[in-house]
């Protein structure tokens, strides 16, 4: 999906990629909480960037890791 110039993940595509660089759980529900989703009908969705943007501040990733990663995801 793209609205706004930004690809959109649904939960399970967004806990995916970033379970995949590392996060646990409780990190998942952090960055999710924290970009906050746009609802489209009944569903959440989150912007990739936002994800993108918040995980690359994880010490154990590189900005690079996280930006090539989460797109593949969707």
């Amino acid at each position: 999906m793209n609205t706004y110039g930004s690809e959109y993940l649904d939960f399970a595509s967004a806990a995916k990629a970033l379970a995949a660089q590392g996060f646990n759980r409780l990190d998942i529900e952090c960055v999710l909480d924290l970009t906050g989703p746009y609802i489209e009908g009944d569903v959440p969705l989150w912007r990739a960037d936002r994800i993108e943007r918040l995980a690359a501040r994880a010490y154990w990733l590189g900005r690079t890791q996280v930006t090539a990663s989460i797109p593949a995801a969707a």
